[in-house]
């Protein structure tokens, strides 16, 4: 376990050295804040009269569709091929198969390292949307829930985060894995929403997680097959992926 976390360690070095994560993380940051500042124009609009408790309740709840479906996985896209690809294509992967670390851990603990990534930046929109909520005056309504949401959001972003560490094992140009990677999620994404017949059988349809535990509230023995679903890809795209990874040469 100690090799895990200091491998892990390594690799979170790596992500926090890019300078364009902090980048992107802030562009996320002023679009969430710019979504807040609708209430301003429509309170100019109607002349005060939509109180701003009735616009910017829930900010959080509005902003999840484009962090779950959008930023994220962006974010999860490039960090998996920097920390794969890149690292293959510039010979530095054999670096870190000389430090003391099988390639079980090697691989899970770039995963890792991608999943915290991610974790992180929702973390901190999360931060970003309840202050403006409350510093535009949209009080305290839906912070909680919100707060629920974005924990149970990280289950599915998990198994997406394997998949594409999953996509990384097959391709080996940088830009050609990241080509990939983003047309493979556009073409499930729109399967999973436009084809209602296999709409429930793709896991990207279960991004936004928290809809089946919040928002509809299904019965917990109807929601077992979905949660064995979830599980069986997020096992399916790890072995995979890691048996591909101990197979490549570096």
């Amino acid at each position: 376990m100690e090799r895990f976390l200091a491998s892990l360690s390594n690799e979170l070095f790596k992500l926090r050295k890019r300078k364009k994560y902090l980048v992107f993380l802030i562009i996320g940051a002023v679009i969430c804040v710019a979504s807040a500042l609708r209430v301003l124009i429509v309170n100019y609009i109607t002349d005060g009269g939509v109180s701003r408790e009735a616009i910017l309740g829930g900010l959080m709840s509005s902003n999840l569709p484009f962090v779950l479906l959008i930023f994220l996985p962006l974010m999860a896209v490039m960090a998996a091929s920097d920390l794969f690809v890149g690292e293959q294509v510039d010979h530095t992967l054999r670096f870190s198969l000389m430090r003391p670390v099988g390639k079980g851990k090697l691989f899970f603990s770039k995963a890792a390292a991608v999943f915290l990534l991610c974790a992180f930046d929702l973390a901190v929109l999360y931060v970003v949307s309840t202050v403006a909520q409350v510093g535009l005056g949209g009080g305290t309504e839906g912070i909680l829930t919100s707060l629920g949401a974005c924990l149970l959001d990280l289950i599915p972003l998990a198994v997406l985060v394997l998949f594409f560490c999953l996509i990384n094992q097959l391709v080996r140009g940088s830009s050609l894995t990241v080509l990939l990677c983003v047309v493979l999620y556009i073409g499930l994404l729109v399967m999973g929403t436009y084809l209602p017949a296999v709409g429930g059988l793709v896991f990207t349809g279960y991004l936004r997680w928290h809809n089946l535990w919040i928002g509809i509230a299904l019965p917990f023995f109807s929601l077992l097959p979905r949660i064995g679903l979830l599980a069986g890809y997020g096992l399916v795209f790890g072995c995979c992926g890691y048996l591909l990874f101990d197979r490549k040469e570096a």
